[in-house]
């Protein structure tokens, strides 16, 4: 049982009591009870998103959350719940209060490491008003080291929200790569997002003087035969040695998007820019990979056949939950699916249910496609047994304790006082990555399991062996 000022649980109190209807202004007396600045911090915002826009009460207690917010010593604790206001400020109706209170969050995490800075705005960017993106862009785009990534995330942000013109302004008026990297990036995601432009921003990234680096990067993020062309006209005024080398590569980028005509066209020209080239060890080594590229035109695509290895039959309700926790950041990627992929094996072989946690959101169909590809299976993989039996759920931020069974968090470092195991059906939960699981979130926890009796850390893939391997005999 938690004391009766055991700080999340006072917090967790002062949000239940707001939804079960109390007045907000009366809760409070209960924030005084918290030692913990993060919890404050975290209640006072709790009060303050709950109150209306009109109350007097509402600047100076948001004033409170953020000097509370300033007092939390851990970089990743404070970060952490940054994180956590930046989504609970999306509520508030009042567009200026709304506004500051924004401004406050960023004014504290552009104090922090550039790496932290980053990691942050990648995620929680999106929850910004769209009236402070371009203020946000302006510090990402000097981030060095980070100025690529944080930049993109803000792109990300726009396209969605708002005016495109503005960024275009901010964009065509920086210097260098960076420049010409964020208009091809810009590029791309507004063709994803069909959103058609003029004069586009490939069009303003070609008016720089490129780098072959450049040029090559520009070839990589065209989206349509009509984005090539810019790119070969950009070249055609180049001297043959330096174009030739660039066409090749839209050759190529034109057969893998199986834009066929325009690959053969291009191939005409690049023989005929070859013709131009005086001979030489480089003009070998041109013509070499000028045929290489011909080559892959003509042949026709290789299938290999892979016979389909049958899956063995799993049972139709596990006895416990391996629980996963996303700490990985972006979007689905390799190591996402690799990790959903051994889970699901261990699962399958120790009849095991499998929880993901705040995973980036796909379906279920999606999911044992990029699986398959991923892991190259000649079948759709243990996952689809886990989804067909209704063995397998996704959660955003906690588990369903009903579906799931009783919640356990694997630790390293457990509290003493939270080793004693309930009975009945649990739910194991391991953090995917080097981070763990996020430590607030361990300590919200009441029920802790270290599983080798010596405080001893493993990587994600050992863990995820041995817990499973536990669970199952238990």
């Amino acid at each position: 049982m938690a004391g009766k000022n055991h700080n999340p649980s006072i917090a967790r109190k002062i949000l239940r009591d707001i939804k079960d209807g109390y007045s907000p202004e009366s809760l409070l007396t209960e924030v005084d009870r918290l030692s913990d600045p993060y919890y404050a911090s975290l209640g006072l915002i709790y009060i303050a998103t709950s109150l209306s826009p009109k109350s007097p009460k509402s600047k100076k207690i948001f004033a409170k959350a953020f000097v509370n917010a300033n007092r939390v010593n851990q970089n990743w604790r404070r970060l952490e719940l940054l994180i956590e206001i930046s989504k609970r400020l999306k509520k508030i109706e009042d567009g200026e209060l709304k506004n500051i209170q924004y401004k406050k969050i960023f004014e504290i995490v552009i104090t922090e490491k550039k790496k932290d800075i980053n990691n942050f705005l990648i995620k929680n960017v999106k929850n910004f008003p769209i009236e402070q993106l371009d203020s946000i862009l302006e510090k990402t785009v000097k981030l060095k080291g980070y100025e690529f990534d944080s930049s993109k995330a803000v792109i990300r942000a726009w396209i969605v929200t708002t005016d495109i013109n503005p960024l275009i302004s901010i964009l065509s008026k920086l210097d260098g790569e960076l420049r010409i990297k964020l208009l091809g990036y810009l590029h791309l995601q507004l063709f994803k997002a069909k959103i058609s432009i003029s004069p586009s921003p490939l069009e303003l990234a070609l008016e720089s003087s490129l780098s072959e680096e450049m040029l090559r990067y520009l070839v990589r993020i065209s989206s349509t035969p009509a984005d090539l062309d810019l790119i070969e006209l950009k070249i055609s005024k180049h001297n043959p040695e330096k174009s030739l080398p660039i066409l090749i590569a839209i050759i190529a980028h034109s057969d893998r998007n199986k834009w066929h005509d325009h690959s053969h066209d291009y191939v005409s020209k690049a023989e005929k820019i070859l013709q131009t080239i005086s001979v030489s060890e480089y003009k070998t080594k041109l013509e070499n990979k000028l045929r290489t590229a011909v080559d892959r035109l003509s042949a026709p695509p290789i299938k290999q056949s892979k016979p389909v290895t049958p899956l063995e039959s799993i049972s139709s309700k596990g006895k416990h939950t391996l629980g996963l926790y996303n700490t990985y950041g972006g979007n689905w990627n390799h190591p996402h699916f690799k990790a959903v992929f051994k889970a699901s094996n261990l699962c399958s072989a120790f009849d095991l249910d499998l929880a993901l946690i705040g995973f980036p959101e796909i379906s279920t169909n999606n999911l044992i496609k990029e699986i398959k590809k991923e892991m190259r299976l000649s079948n759709e993989g243990y996952i689809s047994e886990l989804i067909f039996k209704d063995r397998f759920r996704f959660f955003s931020e906690d588990i369903d304790e009903s579906w799931a069974g009783s919640k356990v968090v694997t630790t390293a470092n457990p509290d003493s006082t939270k080793l004693k195991i309930p009975s009945g059906k649990l739910c194991m939960i391991m953090g995917l990555g080097p981070k763990g699981l996020p430590k607030s979130y361990v300590e919200n926890s009441n029920y802790h399991f270290e599983i080798t009796g010596k405080n001893i850390a493993f990587e994600t893939g050992t863990a995820m062996g041995a817990i499973a391997g536990n669970l199952s005999l238990m």
